[in-house]
């Protein structure tokens, strides 16, 4: 090689190390959030190390709901027509995080936006927000369709999307150049690419309303599984008391639907790796996700509002000699699955005995279980606690009265409906609200109760959404069950 050739060689390369290193500082470089003392600060907004892989420039996110409207999944306006809560004063709604790489901030979901959760007492009243609690009103699939469907639309575009940008922020020129020639194209077109990952939730039954398929997710994108077709719709689950799962001397307790985990923390890094955390943010996300799995082991719901100190004629009023004989029931007829000093408590029930609907526990298998103990082959992140079990958790029942609809998939509407046979449950119903049902314990299923709430059926002839199983007190009589249903609702 000539000097001249080994000089323009040298050059080439010192242009091509600049010009990634420019990029790496402008859009890549992982920025620290700001410091929190509010550990429930960090679990709702604190990044879990996801902006990456799904992360949308603030701004972009911030114009979506308004450019796109016609694609949100409810009529409520901006991000409130997904389901979330945005707190007066606060940076973003309840389950975003904000996070900057390079100069650019990106915005993520986070684990509180499955896991908060809201009720009313009265139509009227305003929301009172519970951290931990299911994600009763989260519609995660309207999330991820409205996204994929503005990936899509021709109004994705640099002149359309930045003309939004401009009505409520004046943008720097340099911010807006990387913005219309950089940002918002590689944004569509990453959109375009989740399409292509989600294409196979297409041939399933829709999520709805305060449910995901989270596991089927990973088995076909970064595991590298085929798609065999399973249905794995389940609820949001509460992470209230999450101490509870904590091993013991002589035992290991079981996490998730199916019990397909028996370790908290391995549960929490996973989940983040689900949700997009990778290998190289997971140093930078340690310090939050620590915070979190503090925060999570001490969470507990608020007081139940049934109670026998309440005047007779208040809704909420239970009687106070059937809290007393529900107790009694329940110490002889669940205490050994839902109380932590039962035998069977964070065990997995078989399906056989249980008898509910068996979609969610065949989606996770053998294959998907060593998929995920071995992720990232030269990386080692230590998963030693996935199991495949044959049936669904006994979980506590901390918060009962906040948990509804019931079962793991969220198919019987009330706990009155729960101590009925199988044959007469309520096959339709709708599920969405936040208003407490003083009648029956859960949250009112009828569509009409709640004008203030967007609502979705809930039909359990659909694969997936079965209601039979879990029998246990449905042959009770009716006194019992009066009694016992008490007693539930004040847990």
């Amino acid at each position: 090689m000539t000097a001249r050739g080994a000089r323009r060689l040298l050059i080439a390369f010192v242009s091509v190390t600049v010009l990634l290193l420019g990029a790496w500082l402008v859009l890549l470089r992982e920025v620290p959030q700001p410091q929190s003392n509010d550990p429930s600060f960090i679990f709702n907004h604190g990044s879990i190390g996801n902006e990456t892989t799904q992360g949308l420039p603030y701004w972009i996110w911030r114009v979506l709901p308004t450019v796109f409207a016609d694609h949100l999944p409810s009529d409520q306006r901006g991000w409130a027509a997904i389901g979330v809560v945005w707190r007066p004063g606060e940076p973003l709604p309840i389950g975003f995080s904000q996070k900057t790489l390079g100069v650019i901030p990106r915005v993520s979901p986070n684990c509180a936006f499955c896991h908060q959760g809201s009720y009313r007492l009265y139509p009227e009243d305003p929301e009172t927000i519970v951290s931990g609690a299911p994600g009763t009103r989260i519609n995660i699939q309207g999330f991820v369709r409205f996204l994929i469907a503005a990936g899509q639309d021709d109004r994705f575009n640099s002149n359309t999307i930045m003309a939004e940008i401009n009505r409520i922020y004046d943008m720097p020129l340099w911010e807006r150049m990387l913005y219309r020639y950089l940002l918002i194209p590689a944004t569509r077109s990453a959109l375009k690419g989740q399409a292509a990952d989600l294409a196979w939730t297409t041939t399933r039954p829709d999520w709805g309303i305060g449910r995901v398929d989270p596991f089927n997710l990973p088995k076909y994108t970064f595991l590298g599984l085929q798609d065999d077709g399973t249905i794995g719709t389940s609820d949001m689950m509460s992470v209230w008391d999450i101490n509870s799962a904590a091993p013991t001397a002589h035992r290991r307790f079981s996490v998730h639907w199916d019990g397909l985990q028996t370790d908290v923390e391995e549960t929490m890094v996973s989940g983040s790796i689900g949700d997009g955390m990778t290998r190289h943010s997971y140093a930078g996300a340690r310090e939050n996700l620590d915070v979190i799995f503090d925060f999570i082991g001490n969470a507990m719901p608020p007081d139940s509002p049934f109670s026998p100190d309440l005047d007779p004629g208040d809704p909420y009023y239970v009687p106070a000699s059937d809290v007393v004989r529900g107790e009694e029931i329940y110490e002889g007829l669940c205490a050994d699955c839902h109380e932590p000093s039962g035998q069977r408590f964070r065990t997995p029930i078989s399906i056989t005995e249980l008898g509910t609907d068996r979609h969610r526990m065949d989606m996770w298998s053998y294959a998907a279980r060593q998929a995920y103990s071995d992720y990232e082959e030269g990386y080692y992140w230590g998963f030693t606690h996935f199991q495949k079990s044959n049936g669904y958790l006994a979980v506590p029942l901390t918060g009962l009265w906040m948990r509804g609809p019931y079962l793991h998939n969220g198919s019987v509407p009330h706990l009155r409906a729960l101590l009925t046979p199988p044959k007469d449950r309520p096959t339709n119903f709708w599920r969405g609200s936040d208003l407490v049902d003083p009648e029956n314990g859960g949250y009112v299923t009828d569509n009409s109760a709640d004008p203030y709430r967007f609502m979705w059926q809930v039909d359990t002839s659909v694969p997936g959404n079965a209601n039979t199983g879990h029998t246990w007190g449905t042959d009770l009589g009716q006194a019992d069950k009066q009694a016992l249903l008490a007693y539930l609702k004040t847990l």
